[in-house]
């Protein structure tokens, strides 16, 4: 026998469902949030938030949320960016061996290069091994800044958040490993880009991370940057489209499926800057 539902029962499901706005593809993803992320850069407010399967309506976003996640990043101890596990120590060379490709012929060990939330450094040591030696490093948590002091000493930190002007420092070469979706709309991410970034700008990306998200190719065309290698690949570091990596970008079924895939992005300044 049909029972009708409650006025109550009703009245969460249509909330849930106003709240809770899901995408109807991977390619409805990419569009609408891009234009979220236009709307909130506009207002340097998370006015839309998202994540990587539902929006919500304009507003209903947590507005203390930038300053959560610094508190959080300030106070945390893990070390998960130190790869110590073996495994997880193979893929960071492997990664860093994939990303030095893309770079190793467009800069010099002369170059300044500055790493965004560089945790304790394990990065920038690669680059230290390779010969370069004016390496900065920006990070928030606190115990990872005294890590590196300590055990890292040919590394630059300050501790802080990427963003507000007084933290700027000029560089040759910019580097986000991931840390790009964590700078809060109210920190003008891509003014602060356009001003202490003289040459290019390295993302290594999920494109589909929540935290903050915005089309950093629109974002960083506007301060005149444009993207001259852009590579997609799969855990294996295979590009999309090679043997061993056919199929699409992402697959909208499971959270899985869309961590598969990872973006890594190389800008050049129009006019490089002194």
């Amino acid at each position: 026998m049909y029972k009708r539902p409650s006025m109550g029962n009703l009245l969460r499901e249509w909330t849930r469902r106003l709240k809770n706005g899901t995408y109807a593809s991977a390619n409805d993803l990419y569009r609408k949030r891009t234009r979220f992320g236009e709307l909130n850069e506009f207002f340097k407010r998370q006015i839309i938030s998202s994540d990587r399967f539902h929006y919500a309506p304009p507003f209903f976003a947590n507005p203390f949320r930038a300053g959560e996640e610094r508190t959080y990043w300030e106070d945390s101890q893990t070390f998960f960016y130190e790869y110590n596990e073996d495994d997880r120590r193979a893929e960071a060379e492997r990664r860093y061996a994939f990303i030095f490709e893309m770079l190793k012929e467009r800069i010099s060990p002369n170059d300044t290069i500055l790493d965004v939330g560089c945790n304790r450094g394990y990065y920038l040591e690669q680059w230290h091994k390779k010969g370069f030696h004016k390496l900065y490093g920006i990070e928030p948590q606190r115990s990872a800044v005294e890590y590196i002091q300590t055990h890292r000493p040919f590394i630059d930190i300050t501790q802080g958040t990427f963003g507000p002007a007084r933290h700027d420092i000029p560089c040759d070469v910019l580097l986000f490993f991931q840390s790009v979706s964590r700078v809060p709309y109210r920190d003008r991410l891509f003014d602060a880009i356009d001003r202490v970034a003289r040459k290019y700008v390295f993302i290594w990306e999920q494109e589909s991370m929540d935290d903050f998200v915005r089309d950093y190719h629109v974002g960083l065309a506007k301060k005149g940057f444009v993207c001259i290698d852009k590579r997609v690949v799969n855990r294996d570091y295979i590009p999309i489209g090679f043997k061993g990596a056919d199929g699409p970008m992402i697959e909208m079924t499971s959270r899985l499926d869309v961590d598969c895939f990872q973006s890594h992005a190389l800008f050049r300044r129009v006019e490089i800057r002194p």
